[in-house]
Formats: C-alpha cells, sequence, structure tokens
C-alpha cells in the first residue's frame, strides 16, 4: 500500500507534515485538501477523519489524524529508517518527549501569536491586544525551556536533526510576522533561523507565504526558498580573440604573458531554485537537484576508499535517475575553502581543492570525446557511436552555509556565449568552456542545501537537440553568516552511455 496524506500546505500542522516527511525521505502520496475554501468539511474527507481536521493519512486500513503520529509511523516505515527519528530507545524517548511538548503546550501558545498578528489582519482587523498581553507569561515560560536546550546543542535532540525540530518550529513558521518575543532567547532565534535553512522547510515555505502573507513581496534573501534572490558578484571572462585564455598547472615560462580567466566580474541576480527544483532537468537546463542519501559513511579524504565504496553508489544512481546504460566514474574532488591557499600547480593530491569561482563549463565539444578515448583508448570507437554525456554529481557533505554552487540555465546561455579555456598540464592539454557575460543569462542556487541531496551538471553531451553546457560557479553569498561553517562538497565526474 502507499502512503496518502491529505493536507493544505499553508496551516502550521499540513506544513509539519510536509517538511517532516521530507526531510525522513518516506515516499507518499499528496492528497491537497483547500482548507480556506472548506474541503476539510467536504464528506469526502470527513469519511476518513470525522473531527474534519488536516492533515490526516492513510495507509491500506489504517487512519492517522495526528501530525505528529503521521511524521513518526512515516519514519517507522522508511526502509533502512531515519536520522530524524532514532531508534536507539533513550534518543527516540527524547525526540517523543519533545514532540508531546509541542502539541500540548507550545502550539497553543504560539498560535495566539498566528492569529492575532498575522490571521486577524488578513481582511484588515487588528489584533486582540488583551489575548497577547494574556498569553506572554505562558510563552516566556514554554520559551525558557527550550532556550534551555537550545543554547547547549545546535538542535532539539541533540546535534543532529529530527522531526522534533520540525515539529517545534512549524507553530513559528511565521516568528517574525507572529511577532514572537524572542528578544531574550538568542538560542531560540539561533535555531530558528537554521531550520529556516533546511531545505524540507525552505520547500514549503512558499505555500505559507501566498496563503497566510498575500501582501509580502518576494524574499531577497534567498533564504525561505520563497523564489526571491541574491544580489552577488560572478567572475566572468573576457573574450580576447585571437588571443587565447589559459591556464598552466605547472610551472613554466610559457605561462608569461597569458591571458587567464575570471578577468569580467559581473553582479547578477541568482534566484533561489527551490520552488522550481521539481522543474529542473539535466536535458533542458542543464542540471537538475536530486534526492541522494548516500550509504558511504567512511572518510572523504580517503581516496581509494571513495574509489571502491562510494563510486559504485554513483553509479547505480545515475543508472537508475537517468537511464544510462553504463556509466564510469573517472574523477572525485573534494571541495573546501581549507584548500584555498593551494596553488593550481600544486599537483600532489589533486583530489583536494577549494571551490571555484569561475563561471565554467568543465568539457567542450571537442574535449569531450577526447576525454573518451584517453580514459578508454581500445572502447572508445565503439563508444562514441552512442551517446555520452558527461554528468558531474555534486554532493555537500553537510548543509551548505557558504560558498553554494550557482548554475545558469541552459536555455538563457546559447552556445555562442561560450568560448574555450586551454588547460595545460605537463603530460596533456585540455579545453573547459568559459562564458561572455550576457544580462540575459539566469542564474539559480538552492541555499541551504544538505548532504541528501544531490545537483547533477551536464557538461556534455553528445545527442543534439538537449542541454549540452551548464555554465556554473561557486560564489560568496551575501546572506551567509561570518561564522558560517566553511563548505565542504564532493565532486564526481562521471561519462553516461546510453
Amino acid at each position: 500500500m502507499v502512503l496518502k496524506i491529505y493536507l493544505d500546505p499553508c496551516t502550521i500542522n499540513c506544513r509539519k507534515v510536509l517538511a517532516g516527511v521530507d526531510l525522513i525521505g518516506t515516499n507518499f502520496e499528496l492528497v491537497n485538501i483547500d482548507y480556506f475554501n472548506g474541503g476539510h468539511k467536504d464528506p469526502s474527507f470527513t469519511k476518513i477523519n470525522p473531527c474534519a481536521t488536516v492533515p490526516a493519512a492513510t495507509d491500506g486500513d489504517l487512519v492517522l489524524t495526528e501530525s505528529n503520529a503521521i511524521m513518526q509511523y512515516a519514519a517507522d516505515i522508511k526502509q533502512g529508517g531515519s536520522s530524524a527519528y532514532p531508534v536507539d530507545p533513550k534518543r527516540r524517548a527524547d525526540v517523543n518527549r519533545w514532540l508531546l511538548w509541542e502539541a500540548s503546550v507550545w502550539f497553543p501558545s504560539c498560535y495566539v501569536y498566528i492569529v492575532q498578528n498575522v490571521v486577524q489582519e488578513l481582511p484588515g482587523g487588528k489584533p486582540d491586544q488583551a489575548a497577547l498581553s494574556a498569553e506572554e507569561p505562558i510563552f516566556h515560560k514554554l520559551a525558557k525551556v527550550l532556550e534551555m536546550t537550545l543554547s547547549k546543542q545546535k538542535w532539539i535532540a541533540g546535534n543532529e536533526v529530527t522531526i522534533a525540530d520540525i515539529a517545534i518550529a512549524s507553530p513559528m513558521h511565521l516568528w517574525r510576522e507572529q511577532k514572537l518575543p524572542l528578544d531574550n532567547y538568542p538560542g531560540i532565534t539561533r535555531w530558528i533561523q537554521e531550520v529556516e535553512k533546511l531545505p524540507c522547510w525552505q520547500k514549503t515555505q512558499g505555500a505559507v507565504e501566498k496563503a497566510l502573507l498575500p501582501n509580502k513581496k518576494q524574499s531577497t534573501n534567498g533564504a525561505n526558498g520563497s523564489g526571491g534572490s541574491v544580489k552577488a558578484t560572478l567572475k566572468y571572462t573576457k573574450d580576447v580573440s585571437p588571443q587565447l585564455t589559459e591556464i598552466y598547472f605547472y610551472e613554466t615560462e610559457k605561462s608569461k604573458g597569458i591571458h587567464e580567466p575570471g578577468d569580467a566580474a559581473h553582479e547578477v541576480d541568482i534566484h533561489d531554485g527551490w520552488a522550481r527544483a521539481d522543474d529542473f532537468h539535466v536535458d533542458k537546463h542543464g542540471f537538475s537537484l536530486n534526492d541522494f542519501r548516500a550509504k558511504y559513511n567512511k572518510a572523504w579524504d580517503d581516496d581509494e576508499t571513495v574509489r571502491s565504496e562510494f563510486y559504485p553508489e554513483i553509479v547505480e544512481f545515475l543508472k537508475e535517475t537517468f537511464g544510462a546504460k553504463e556509466v564510469l566514474v573517472f574523477d572525485h574532488t573534494i571541495r573546501t575553502k581549507k584548500n584555498l591557499a593551494k596553488p593550481l600547480t600544486d599537483q600532489k593530491n589533486t583530489s583536494q581543492r577549494a571551490p571555484v569561482q569561475l563561471v565554467h563549463c568543465d568539457y567542450t565539444a571537442e574535449s569531450g570525446p577526447k576525454r573518451i578515448t584517453q580514459l578508454l583508448p581500445e572502447r572508445a570507437p565503439d563508444l562514441l557511436k552512442r551517446r555520452h554525456a558527461f554528468l558531474n554529481v555534486w554532493k555537500p557533505l553537510h548543509a551548505v552555509e557558504e560558498n553554494p554552487l550557482a548554475m545558469c540555465d541552459v536555455t538563457s546561455s546559447p552556445p555562442e556565449d561560450f568560448f574555450k579555456l586551454h588547460l595545460r598540464y605537463t603530460d596533456r592539454d585540455g579545453e573547459n568552456y568559459l562564458l561572455r557575460y550576457s544580462p540575459k543569462h539566469k542564474w539559480y542556487y538552492f541555499p541551504g542545501m544538505d548532504e541528501g541531496k544531490v545537483i547533477l551538471l551536464k557538461t556534455f553531451d553528445s545527442e543534439e537537440g538537449v542541454a549540452k553546457f551548464v555554465g556554473h560557479s561557486a560564489f560568496a553569498d551575501p546572506t551567509s553568516k561570518s561564522d558560517a561553517r566553511p563548505r565542504e562538497s564532493i565532486e564526481i565526474r562521471t561519462i553516461a552511455f546510453f
């Protein structure tokens, strides 16, 4: 049977379930109930839940009508379990007690603030100050309990996010507009801003704002997944043809006087892509966002173990996701800020690099097929007759707080915007594409993306009529905190054959 969840994504408890089940990773069928137009009172729904409240869920003959119970059940039926609802008895008991606390006391208190300061204003009304004043001492009593925990640890139940965080955040999901009195609770404020960075939270924010904040302009900080954007500087490159643009990866006199890339910085709008996450496709836009929770749990700086144990996961993932018949994983790079001081000419441990703040694409129309010939010389003549595509799999090793990856929608970057960057190695020459700046380019990123997602980047495709080359770059996000955790990511380079 399939878990069916009935909800309207704008309500507190429905949003809780949507975000919580997404965090857990359980598959389900969504049945939309239009709450504000009375859909919860329709006979077809009251047969399922006579109380006419949302959300509700069914799985065969099982009916659940409490939001926390739906999340708990979704975690229990998740194959392999989920860290979002720990199986260890003590850790699970801790999560359970917070779920009970939320439902019994935290939700009712926060609800007063959302009704008075948000809902009452929808028809042009005014908040009942007497109701707010009466609730304030109750809220502070509860907030002190929560602050005691969050002043000592990152998440409600320890060092990992769980459904307890989603549950407790949900009644305060419009905490600014609710005007929750949080001035004296730095731990809570820090924590709710961390929750707002979670992809599962960002994806569910748009529906809430559309229903409850109809007059709010789109976010401009990219923090809530509502379709906003940030202004940031990207390093494009001037095309100085007929002079070549080059990079040497070894010390040589030949590198003197060359034209190097990244000399045309432009401020651009980089759009929050979460609202369109399901629409992006590598064959149309040149990139896509995909669910991927790796089984690999060993050291990422152990190259041999990554190759032997993680590469096979990527192969199976691409075969299943992209329909490839054969996949070759031929390289990977761990990118982190700690490698910023490492010069390009340092060819030791080349799997360790810093994030690249340069608008580029990893292959050209010529270098893609040539790389196949270099890697698979005996099979290349036959493989090149089949469709072949180079796909980079970009995976954060933890939630991205700074230096995120931005992608240029291929539909906005025609082939004439690309030109070659010549790569000079000691044993061979290679080619990348660079991009000339164009105001028509449309850029996207996924703020707060965590290790449960990957971005697929199309860097070459032999097929006509599909996206072939996607421009991409890391960038300095102006909304990142000064103490943001440095980005760590792994970039897997693959060739898919069809």
